[in-house]
């Protein structure tokens, strides 16, 4: 036998003819990888802006973008994978709003197959780890600055060990999420990475059309002073404000369009320990929640948005999705052995807080605060006469997650689990 006829010989016995199987079986086979739980962390399974940078759609990118890279062995296996995945399976996208929005725009390329992936798209996980520290958003793209400090003397404080220092329950001086802006902070001077901000304008005199300089206004202090020595609570609020109205407004709007046949949404949501909810609500009145809790809470409050508004067909804001899952997940450790809430009580009682006993000095007082917050963002936006009732038209299911003690599994504590569907009562004013 001649070395041909020996390699011949053994080839077919050493590599698996996976594409000679039915797409029967291969979708099976894709079906059962996609369902392997991923104990990989939250953080190594992130998106970065700066994928933005070089992401040219197609199935082997998405999968490599959305960490699939395992069925990256040839063109056909990633189309049919892609397939498989989108129509069938959770797609867990852990980035900020404008790199998701970006993201996905550039998949609904022009005369390309994207329109016919992203309409496959049903169920979506959303999540941002590494949320930036507001203090520098928007980001200066003329000076390229790049703060990687957060605290003034760069010596970060953690304020639960110094005794007398104000207690803001959050594991900085100032309130600050993250470091630095990491995946939010790549080339600041690239403008396709960011939203088309309003930079400050120069001072210009007024003109007669504007005799008090409302024009030239900046929303924020100073640009030019110390972003953590100066920024107050409400310089954060003011600018978590401009990150919703710049980056999350606009991709649900995206999401709601008829591009996307979306039917569930999962999100997180987060509860603190007693004490943190105690001790902030003294330090800072209005700001309970951490900043990065009051982010979810406005995700919570579109994603909710979606749900209730009505559906119809060939509208440019039209809305599929028909659940909203939120994990309600303890902040950190301390969140989870001396939870501000009563995790059992929520089950039994619901997560709507609108009975008259559940207010100030009621049984359920300083509980559910992440909810209330939902609740107030959602009638802030829906006028009276459209909301169906006290909730929104909206049933809601809470399911009790004890934690198994598995670490690995990067949980901290027991959860909840919430799903929100639209009321069958949908339109009946309750009493």
């Amino acid at each position: 036998m001649t070395n041909d006829e020996d390699e011949d010989a053994v080839s077919p016995r050493s590599v698996f003819p996976f594409l000679k199987l039915p797409r029967e079986l291969r979708d099976q086979i894709y079906n059962h990888v996609f369902s392997i739980q991923d104990h990989r962390s939250q953080r190594a399974l992130r998106i970065e802006r700066r994928n933005l940078k070089y992401f040219k759609p197609s199935a082997a990118a998405i999968l490599l973008v959305t960490h699939h890279e395992y069925l990256l062995l040839n063109r056909r296996v990633a189309r049919e994978a892609l397939e498989v995945l989108f129509k069938n399976h959770t797609v867990f996208f852990s980035c900020g709003s404008f790199v998701l929005k970006s993201l996905l725009e550039k998949i609904e390329q022009d005369n390309g197959p994207g329109r016919q992936w992203l309409k496959w798209l049903k169920n979506i996980e959303l999540d941002w780890v590494t949320f930036p520290n507001l203090t520098h958003y928007p980001p200066d793209r003329e000076a390229g600055r790049d703060e990687w400090y957060w605290e003034h003397d760069d010596v970060e404080v953690d304020v639960d060990n110094v005794r007398g220092a104000q207690y803001n329950g959050h594991y900085d001086e100032y309130d600050h999420e993250g470091a630095n802006y990491d995946d939010n902070f790549y080339d600041p001077s690239d403008m396709s990475l960011y939203p088309s901000f309003r930079q400050p304008p120069t001072i210009q005199a007024p003109s007669a059309n504007d005799p008090f300089g409302f024009a030239n206004h900046y929303p924020f202090a100073d640009p030019n002073r110390d972003p953590a020595r100066d920024a107050s609570a409400e310089d954060i609020a003011t600018k978590l404000d401009l990150l919703v109205s710049m980056e999350v407004t606009p991709l649900f709007t995206y999401l709601a369009s008829t591009t996307f046949d979306l039917v569930s949404i999962t999100i997180p949501l987060y509860f603190i320990s007693r004490e943190s909810r105690h001790n902030r609500s003294v330090s800072r009145p209005g700001y309970a929640l951490p900043l990065k809790i009051r982010y979810w809470v406005q995700i919570c409050v579109h994603a909710l948005m979606m749900l209730s508004a009505p559906h119809s067909s060939g509208s440019s804001t039209s809305s599929t999705v028909q659940e909203v899952r939120v994990k309600y997940l303890p902040w950190d450790i301390w969140a989870s052995m001396d939870p501000a809430d009563d995790l059992r009580r929520i089950v039994d009682t619901g997560v709507w807080f609108d009975q008259p006993e559940y207010g100030e000095g009621g049984a359920r007082e300083g509980e559910g605060e992440a909810f209330r917050a939902v609740w107030e963002g959602m009638r802030a936006k829906i006028p009276h006469d459209e909301r169906g009732g006290r909730r929104m038209g909206l049933d809601a299911q809470v399911m009790f997650s004890p934690w198994d003690g598995n670490v690995d599994a990067w949980r901290v504590g027991d959860e909840l689990e919430i799903v929100f569907t639209k009321s069958a009562t949908d339109g009946v004013v309750e009493e």
